[in-house]
Protein backbone atom coordinates (compact mmCIF):
# COMPACT_ATOMS: atom_id res chain seq x y z
CA UNK A 1 0.00 0.00 0.00
CA UNK A 2 2.68 2.42 0.89
CA UNK A 3 4.27 2.07 -2.31
CA UNK A 4 0.80 2.86 -4.57
CA UNK A 5 0.71 5.86 -1.88
CA UNK A 6 4.58 7.19 -3.43
CA UNK A 7 2.77 7.04 -7.09
CA UNK A 8 -0.50 8.43 -6.14
CA UNK A 9 1.18 11.35 -4.61
CA UNK A 10 3.13 12.12 -8.43
CA UNK A 11 -0.20 11.48 -9.82
CA UNK A 12 -1.59 14.15 -7.18
CA UNK A 13 0.74 16.82 -8.71
CA UNK A 14 -0.57 15.89 -12.62
CA UNK A 15 -4.06 15.49 -11.24
CA UNK A 16 -4.17 19.40 -9.48
CA UNK A 17 -2.92 21.06 -12.85
CA UNK A 18 -6.37 19.49 -14.60
CA UNK A 19 -8.74 20.45 -11.43
CA UNK A 20 -12.04 21.76 -12.50
CA UNK A 21 -13.34 24.73 -11.23
CA UNK A 22 -15.89 24.15 -8.21
CA UNK A 23 -18.44 25.79 -10.40
CA UNK A 24 -18.44 23.07 -13.13
CA UNK A 25 -18.08 20.43 -10.56
CA UNK A 26 -21.05 21.43 -9.40
CA UNK A 27 -23.22 21.83 -12.57
CA UNK A 28 -22.47 18.15 -13.34
CA UNK A 29 -22.86 16.65 -10.19
CA UNK A 30 -26.17 14.87 -9.65
CA UNK A 31 -28.88 16.48 -8.01
CA UNK A 32 -29.03 14.83 -4.55
CA UNK A 33 -32.41 13.62 -3.31
CA UNK A 34 -33.19 15.53 0.35
CA UNK A 35 -35.18 14.27 2.97
CA UNK A 36 -36.70 17.41 4.06
CA UNK A 37 -38.75 19.49 1.48
CA UNK A 38 -38.17 22.59 3.79
CA UNK A 39 -34.60 22.29 3.57
CA UNK A 40 -34.58 24.44 0.32
CA UNK A 41 -36.24 27.45 2.59
CA UNK A 42 -33.50 27.75 4.89
CA UNK A 43 -30.07 28.68 5.40
CA UNK A 44 -27.37 27.29 2.16
CA UNK A 45 -26.10 24.63 4.19
CA UNK A 46 -29.43 23.44 5.23
CA UNK A 47 -30.37 23.93 0.89
CA UNK A 48 -27.73 21.90 0.19
CA UNK A 49 -24.48 20.36 0.05
CA UNK A 50 -21.37 22.99 -0.66
CA UNK A 51 -19.59 23.04 -4.14
CA UNK A 52 -16.86 21.07 -2.50
CA UNK A 53 -18.94 18.52 -1.09
CA UNK A 54 -20.66 18.15 -4.88
CA UNK A 55 -17.41 17.61 -6.53
CA UNK A 56 -17.02 14.18 -5.23
CA UNK A 57 -19.96 13.31 -7.87
CA UNK A 58 -18.89 15.74 -10.68
CA UNK A 59 -17.03 15.43 -13.33
CA UNK A 60 -13.27 15.64 -12.47
CA UNK A 61 -13.56 12.67 -9.34
CA UNK A 62 -15.80 10.36 -11.87
CA UNK A 63 -13.35 10.62 -14.78
CA UNK A 64 -10.35 10.11 -12.02
CA UNK A 65 -12.91 6.91 -10.35
CA UNK A 66 -12.60 5.49 -14.15
CA UNK A 67 -8.94 5.72 -14.61
CA UNK A 68 -8.04 4.56 -11.24
CA UNK A 69 -10.28 1.77 -12.19
CA UNK A 70 -10.18 1.55 -15.80
CA UNK A 71 -13.52 1.09 -15.53
CA UNK A 72 -15.79 -0.14 -18.37
CA UNK A 73 -18.64 0.91 -18.69
CA UNK A 74 -18.63 4.26 -16.82
CA UNK A 75 -19.57 4.41 -13.73
CA UNK A 76 -23.08 5.93 -12.89
CA UNK A 77 -23.79 7.25 -10.06
CA UNK A 78 -26.57 8.34 -6.98
CA UNK A 79 -26.46 11.35 -4.73
CA UNK A 80 -28.08 11.53 -1.04
CA UNK A 81 -27.85 14.91 1.43
CA UNK A 82 -29.19 13.92 4.47
CA UNK A 83 -28.64 15.51 7.81
CA UNK A 84 -25.72 17.69 6.28
CA UNK A 85 -23.75 14.38 4.42
CA UNK A 86 -23.56 14.53 0.99
CA UNK A 87 -23.05 11.02 -0.02
CA UNK A 88 -22.16 9.99 -4.19
CA UNK A 89 -22.43 5.89 -4.27
CA UNK A 90 -20.44 5.08 -7.27
CA UNK A 91 -22.26 1.94 -8.92
CA UNK A 92 -18.79 -0.15 -11.09
CA UNK A 93 -18.56 -3.51 -12.40
CA UNK A 94 -16.55 -4.22 -9.41
CA UNK A 95 -18.83 -2.92 -6.64
CA UNK A 96 -19.47 0.35 -5.11
CA UNK A 97 -17.41 2.96 -4.07
CA UNK A 98 -18.95 5.28 -1.89
CA UNK A 99 -17.72 8.86 -1.30
CA UNK A 100 -19.43 10.84 1.68
CA UNK A 101 -18.73 14.69 3.27
CA UNK A 102 -20.06 15.34 6.08
CA UNK A 103 -20.48 19.43 6.90
CA UNK A 104 -20.31 20.21 10.32
CA UNK A 105 -21.15 23.75 11.65
CA UNK A 106 -17.66 24.60 12.73
CA UNK A 107 -14.06 22.93 13.47
CA UNK A 108 -14.80 21.28 16.92
CA UNK A 109 -17.72 19.44 15.53
CA UNK A 110 -16.39 18.32 12.40
CA UNK A 111 -13.39 16.94 15.15
CA UNK A 112 -15.89 15.32 17.22
CA UNK A 113 -17.72 13.62 13.59
CA UNK A 114 -14.22 12.72 12.90
CA UNK A 115 -13.03 10.73 15.91
CA UNK A 116 -16.77 9.51 16.21
CA UNK A 117 -16.03 7.96 12.83
CA UNK A 118 -12.77 6.37 13.86
CA UNK A 119 -14.22 4.43 16.71
CA UNK A 120 -17.37 3.11 14.36
CA UNK A 121 -14.70 1.99 11.60
CA UNK A 122 -12.50 0.24 14.49
CA UNK A 123 -8.52 -0.40 13.96
CA UNK A 124 -7.13 2.14 11.75
CA UNK A 125 -4.19 4.34 11.27
CA UNK A 126 -3.46 8.00 11.17
CA UNK A 127 -2.56 9.70 8.12
CA UNK A 128 0.90 11.67 8.43
CA UNK A 129 1.18 15.24 7.30
CA UNK A 130 1.92 14.16 3.58
CA UNK A 131 -0.30 11.44 3.28
CA UNK A 132 -3.36 13.45 4.07
CA UNK A 133 -2.00 16.33 2.41
CA UNK A 134 -1.50 18.31 5.38
CA UNK A 135 -4.69 17.06 6.98
CA UNK A 136 -5.44 14.89 9.93
CA UNK A 137 -7.27 11.87 8.75
CA UNK A 138 -6.78 7.80 9.18
CA UNK A 139 -7.42 4.54 6.78
CA UNK A 140 -7.80 1.07 7.52
CA UNK A 141 -6.47 -1.76 5.42
CA UNK A 142 -10.96 -2.46 4.81
CA UNK A 143 -10.87 0.13 2.37
CA UNK A 144 -11.44 3.27 4.12
CA UNK A 145 -9.89 6.51 3.86
CA UNK A 146 -11.23 10.34 6.10
CA UNK A 147 -9.77 13.13 5.72
CA UNK A 148 -10.76 16.36 7.61
CA UNK A 149 -10.51 19.83 5.74
CA UNK A 150 -11.83 22.65 8.00
CA UNK A 151 -15.67 21.70 8.67
CA UNK A 152 -15.92 19.09 6.18
CA UNK A 153 -14.61 15.52 6.63
CA UNK A 154 -14.44 13.49 3.21
CA UNK A 155 -14.81 9.68 3.40
CA UNK A 156 -13.69 7.50 1.11
CA UNK A 157 -15.35 3.55 1.34
CA UNK A 158 -13.68 1.32 -0.81
CA UNK A 159 -15.56 -1.57 1.30
CA UNK A 160 -17.81 -2.57 -1.58
CA UNK A 161 -15.15 -3.04 -4.24
CA UNK A 162 -13.91 -6.28 -5.19
CA UNK A 163 -10.69 -7.47 -3.05
CA UNK A 164 -8.65 -6.55 -6.17
CA UNK A 165 -9.98 -4.21 -8.63
CA UNK A 166 -9.26 -2.82 -11.91
CA UNK A 167 -5.95 -4.34 -14.45
CA UNK A 168 -3.92 -3.38 -11.60
CA UNK A 169 -5.28 -5.42 -9.27
CA UNK A 170 -5.35 -2.45 -6.25
CA UNK A 171 -6.55 -3.28 -2.79
CA UNK A 172 -9.71 -1.49 -1.91
CA UNK A 173 -7.58 0.44 0.39
CA UNK A 174 -5.19 0.92 -2.38
CA UNK A 175 -8.49 2.56 -4.07
CA UNK A 176 -9.22 4.39 -1.33
CA UNK A 177 -6.46 5.82 -0.85
CA UNK A 178 -5.95 7.17 -4.61
CA UNK A 179 -9.56 8.15 -4.97
CA UNK A 180 -8.88 10.51 -1.69
CA UNK A 181 -5.86 11.91 -3.18
CA UNK A 182 -7.43 13.14 -6.41
CA UNK A 183 -10.46 14.79 -3.69
CA UNK A 184 -7.69 16.57 -2.08
CA UNK A 185 -5.72 17.45 -4.85
CA UNK A 186 -8.47 19.64 -5.93
CA UNK A 187 -10.51 20.63 -3.06
CA UNK A 188 -11.11 23.39 -1.64
CA UNK A 189 -12.77 22.56 1.34
CA UNK A 190 -15.33 25.34 0.41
Amino acid sequence: MRGLKLIAAISLTAAMAGCASAKAATESAPAPSTSAGAAAAAGSSAAGPSASALMVCGTEIKTAVETILVASPAPTTTATWTDHLYTCTYHLASGTLVLSVKESPDAPSANTYLTTLQHQLGTTTPLTGSEGLGNPGFQNTAGNVVVLKDDKTLHVDATGLSAASGPSRLSRADVAYEVTTDILGCWTGK
